[in-house]
C-alpha cells in the first residue's frame, strides 16, 4: 500500500514580508483618488476657461484659480469620506448593508453641500464677489431643493467622487486578491516541501532496517568488513539527515550521498555486485528532490540479489535530454515481462512516485520497464529545475 504522509499545519508567511504586504488605505486614497480628481479638475478647468470670472444667465462663474481651489477643497472632504467608506466595508447581513448605503448617501449629500459652500467662499475671497458670496450662502439649502440645481451638483461632483471611490476600492481589492494569491502559493509550496521532507524521512528507517540486517550477518562472517560497513553507514546517515531537511538538492549533492550508499553496498557484497555511474557534467547543477536516486538503486540491487546468477551489474546513467533530466537505473537481472504499473510498485518506488507528484505534478515521469538486453530499467524524466522557486502543490 502506498504510504501517505501525515497532514501538518502550515504557518503563513509573515504579513510584513514584501510578497504579502497589503496596501494601506491612506496612500491609495491620496494617490489613486487624487489622480482621479486631478484629471477631473483639469478637464473642468479647460471646459470652463472661456467663462472664467463672468456671468452666465445671472450665475457667476468662478475664475480658473477659484475653480481649482474649489475642487481641491472638495477633494479634501472626499478623502475623509473615502476613508469612512473603506472602514465600513461591505458586511454580509442586509440590515448592515442598508446602513452602509444610508451612510454613503449622507456622505454624498455632505459633498454636495460642501461643494456649494466652497463655491461661494471662492467667489468671495478669491474672485472678490463678496455680495455674491453673502447672497448665495444664505440660499444654499434652498438651492439644494431646486431639482435642476441639485442635478447640476450631482453631475459636477458626484461623478468625480464616485469615480475616485471606485478607483480606490478597485485598487485595494486587486491588491488584496494578489496578496491572497501570493500567500496561497507560499502555503502550497511550504506544504508541498513539508510533504517531500516527510516522504524522504520514510526512506531512512526502511534502508536502515535492511542495512542493520546485513550488518548483523557480517559481524559473524567478517568482522573487519562489518566495521567498514558501520563507518560507511554512519556517513550515509549523516548525509541523509542533512539533506533530509531540504526538499531540493543539486544533483551533485544527491550523487555525493548516493556514493556513500554505493560504498556500503561494495563493502556488503564485494565483487558480487558491479556498480557503475555515468553522469553528464551539465546535469550536476540541476535540482532534484532529495534522496530520489537511492531507492531506485536499492530496488535494483535488492531485486537483482534475490535471483541467483553471475555478478549483478547495476548502472546509473544521467544526462540532459532537451528540456528534461534523464535518469536511468538498470540492473542485469531479473527481467520483468512488461512495464510495471504504478499500483504494483513496492514501498520504495511508491514513495518516489508520490514525491515526484508533489514536486512536479504531472510533469515528471517514472517508469519501470524490461531492459533491451535483459534485466530491468527504472527511468526518471524530470523537468529541468535550476532556480530556488518551489512548485505549487498540485490538486
Amino acid at each position: 500500500m502506498r504510504p501517505e504522509p501525515a497532514e501538518l499545519p502550515i504557518t503563513p508567511a509573515a504579513p510584513g514580508s514584501a510578497a504579502t504586504k497589503e496596501l494601506r488605505p491612506w496612500p491609495v486614497i491620496w494617490i489613486v483618488g487624487g489622480a482621479v480628481w486631478l484629471v477631473v479638475t483639469c478637464l473642468v478647468v479647460i471646459w470652463l476657461r472661456h467663462w472664467s470670472g463672468t456671468r452666465v444667465e445671472e450665475t457667476y462663474m468662478l475664475s480658473t484659480t477659484g475653480l481649482a481651489v474649489k475642487h481641491v477643497a472638495v477633494f479634501l472632504l472626499a478623502v475623509v469620506c473615502y476613508r469612512i467608506v473603506i472602514a465600513m466595508g461591505w458586511p454580509d447581513p442586509w440590515p448592515a448593508r442598508l446602513r452602509v448605503l444610508l451612510v454613503n448617501a449622507l456622505l454624498v449629500l455632505g459633498i454636495l453641500v460642501w461643494s456649494e459652500v466652497v463655491d461661494d467662499l471662492a467667489a468671495g475671497f478669491i474672485d472678490g464677489q463678496v455680495a455674491e458670496m453673502n447672497s448665495n450662502l444664505h440660499m444654499i439649502f434652498y438651492f439644494l431643493w431646486v431639482p435642476h440645481w441639485f442635478i447640476s451638483l450631482l453631475l459636477h461632483f458626484f461623478t468625480p467622487y464616485a469615480l475616485g471611490l471606485c478607483a480606490i476600492l478597485l485598487t485595494l481589492v486587486i491588491n488584496r486578491r494578489h496578496t491572497e494569491a501570493v500567500q496561497a502559493a507560499e502555503l502550497a509550496s511550504a506544504y508541498a516541501n513539508t510533504r517531500m521532507v516527510l516522504l524522504s524521512a520514510q526512506l531512512q528507517p526502511h534502508f536502515l532496517f535492511n542495512s542493520l540486517n546485513a550488518l548483523t550477518e557480517l559481524i559473524e562472517e567478517n568482522p573487519r568488513k562489518a566495521s567498514a560497513m558501520v563507518v560507511q553507514l554512519g556517513n550515509f546517515l549523516r548525509h541523509a539527515l542533512e539533506s533530509g531537511q531540504a526538499p531540493w538538492v543539486t544533483l551533485a549533492t544527491e550523487l555525493a550521498g548516493l556514493q556513500t550508499y554505493l560504498d556500503i553496498q561494495r563493502v556488503r557484497f564485494g565483487d558480487a555486485v558491479l556498480l557503475s555511474t555515468e553522469v553528464s557534467p551539465e546535469a550536476l547543477g540541476i535540482q532534484v528532490p532529495s534522496l530520489v536516486l537511492q531507492p531506485l538503486v536499492e530496488n535494483a540491487i535488492e531485486h537483482g540479489r534475490r535471483q541467483r546468477g553471475p555478478t549483478l551489474g547495476v548502472s546509473i546513467v544521467i544526462g540532459v535530454n532537451e528540456q528534461h533530466l534523464l535518469i536511468r537505473v538498470a540492473n542485469t537481472r531479473p527481467r520483468i515481462p512488461a512495464t510495471l504499473p504504478p499500483q504494483a510498485y513496492g514501498r520504495g518506488l511508491s514513495n518516489v512516485a508520490l514525491r515526484l507528484r508533489v514536486a512536479y505534478g504531472d510533469a515528471a515521469q517514472l517508469s519501470l520497464d524490461p531492459g533491451s538486453s535483459g534485466g530491468t530499467v527504472a527511468t526518471l524524466l524530470l523537468p529541468l529545475r535550476r532556480g530556488a522557486a518551489f512548485r505549487e502543490l498540485p490538486a
